[in-house]
């Protein structure tokens, strides 16, 4: 009969990049006041503008580092290069534990970034690969539980922990991820594409805990093969052979438009400023910042839980399509709130925070993930890693953008125009998402003919 749990294993495992880059977005919260004390860590108390860059930094180098990694993924094979990315985070930890200033800090937080930049490239597309096709989207669900346990974790250190000993357990993570790794099998795919089929049978047949002359270990095996050898006899592969075949070019063009929309969801900005929105609201809820802050990752962390119990029950295009409305309802309704109390006007107490609580799900359970599940299924192999480079890349751009933007479209138009622009960009998301092919249970050439029968237009080469 066969068992998952080595498939449910190694996505875990995998997924612990998550949980890392969840403690390392997170840690600037809870250090922000120890690094702006008297008695800083680094010597000297820092300033705001200088958090913001110490934050800020992990975005734009894991944005430089992901084209590095979709190549060497594609030369080197996916389990090595998730080991390979450890090897930053190592080195980041290192820096900051034996060198506590903040030139240190900001290189220390760059290397984060190309660790970061890898675990986005390689983690989704390793899991995706080593998965059977009707576990696909609970195993990719993983990578966001874990990344919302990063954020709770260390919130919860920051709170009851000294600087320095919370540096020494996020040290321990990437070497433990690492370690784990190293008896992970190779994508079986990759195997495929190198010749080393008979690995590749073993590799299919550990996974699915089968026996490799099981017919199900030697159909899947075929199916590689019979992929591989179709793209042995087409023209060299390239960025512009992409754009020049007709799925590909109607997936790419879709699925950018989608993580367009999934950058500007919002949610992301909620997090972030979570307290100065709540105070903007006049609204006192009679508990500790810390609490506050807690509940947003506490929230997600369920909201990914359901996503991942649910992911192979219901198609990709509702769920997303569904969370995406969650989006404009609850932030929509935020913002025409905010608008009517500054006219005069009594809200209910709970409204705002309850509006945001369903912002922060909808994007945990939904907008965040869903969109990489997509993307891993919407490609074949072959062309896996180069789409999967220029989204990437897109989407941490995107993501910047709206994280440094948010500040000044609140200062320009106000807390209630902002979220009402962010309500309107979820329902573009919700809109665009009906353009997407299914993913979920479809075979490659199924969803290619999808594709060509999309409605949105582009010129025939």
């Amino acid at each position: 009969m066969g068992h998952t749990y080595i498939q449910w294993m190694y996505s875990i495992i995998v997924s612990i990049g998550f949980l890392i880059y969840g403690m390392e977005i997170g840690w600037t919260s809870p250090m922000q006041k120890v690094l702006q004390a008297d008695t800083s860590p680094l010597g000297h108390p820092i300033s705001t503008t200088m958090i913001s860059w110490i934050a800020s930094i992990v975005v734009f180098s894991s944005a430089g580092a992901v084209p590095i990694y979709s190549y060497l993924a594609n030369v080197y094979g996916r389990k090595w290069m998730v080991v390979a990315t450890t090897i930053p985070q190592m080195i980041s930890s290192s820096i900051k534990i034996l060198f506590p200033n903040i030139t240190a800090l900001c290189i220390a937080r760059t290397l984060s970034g190309v660790f970061t930049g890898g675990v986005f490239v390689v983690g989704p597309m390793y899991v995706r690969e080593i998965s059977q096709s009707d576990m696909i989207g609970s195993l990719g669900s993983i990578q966001v539980v874990l990344q919302n346990m990063g954020f709770l974790i260390i919130y919860l250190l920051g709170a009851y922990m000294e600087y320095f000993h919370v540096l020494y357990v996020m040290a321990a993570f990437p070497v433990l991820m690492a370690l784990l790794m190293l008896r992970a099998p190779e994508s079986p795919a990759f195997l495929v594409k190198l010749g080393k089929i008979e690995e590749a049978h073993k590799a299919v047949a550990y996974l699915r805990g089968l026996d490799t002359d099981d017919k199900i270990v030697i159909t899947e095996v075929e199916a590689m093969q019979r992929q591989e050898k179709e793209f042995q006899e087409m023209p060299k592969l390239n960025f512009i052979s992409i754009l020049q075949d007709k799925a590909w070019r109607r997936g790419l063009i879709i699925i950018l438009i989608v993580f367009t929309f999934h950058a500007w969801n919002g949610a992301f900005a909620i997090i972030a400023y979570a307290s100065a929105i709540l105070s903007s609201t006049g609204v006192d809820f009679g508990i500790s910042p810390e609490l506050q802050t807690l509940s947003f990752p506490i929230v997600s962390i369920m909201a990914s839980f359901t996503l991942t119990a649910i992911a192979e029950k219901f198609g990709r295009k509702p769920l997303l399509a569904g969370t995406f409305f969650m989006a404009v309802f609850s932030q929509s309704i935020l913002g025409i709130a905010m608008l009517m109390q500054k006219y005069g006007y009594v809200i209910p107490s709970w409204l705002p925070v309850v509006c945001m609580i369903i912002s922060v799900a909808s994007y945990a359970g939904g907008v965040r993930p869903l969109p990489y599940i997509i993307l891993t299924e919407m490609f074949s192999f072959q062309v896996r890693t180069r789409v999967m480079g220029c989204v990437v890349t897109h989407a941490w751009i995107t993501g910047a953008i709206q994280l440094f933007a948010y500040a000044p479209l609140a200062d320009a138009f106000g807390l209630p125009a902002t979220f009402i622009i962010f309500g309107i960009f979820n329902l573009l998301g919700a809109i665009v998402t009906f353009f997407l092919p299914e993913t979920r249970g479809k075979t490659d050439e199924e969803i290619q003919q999808q594709l060509i029968k999309s409605p949105i237009t582009t010129s025939t080469v």
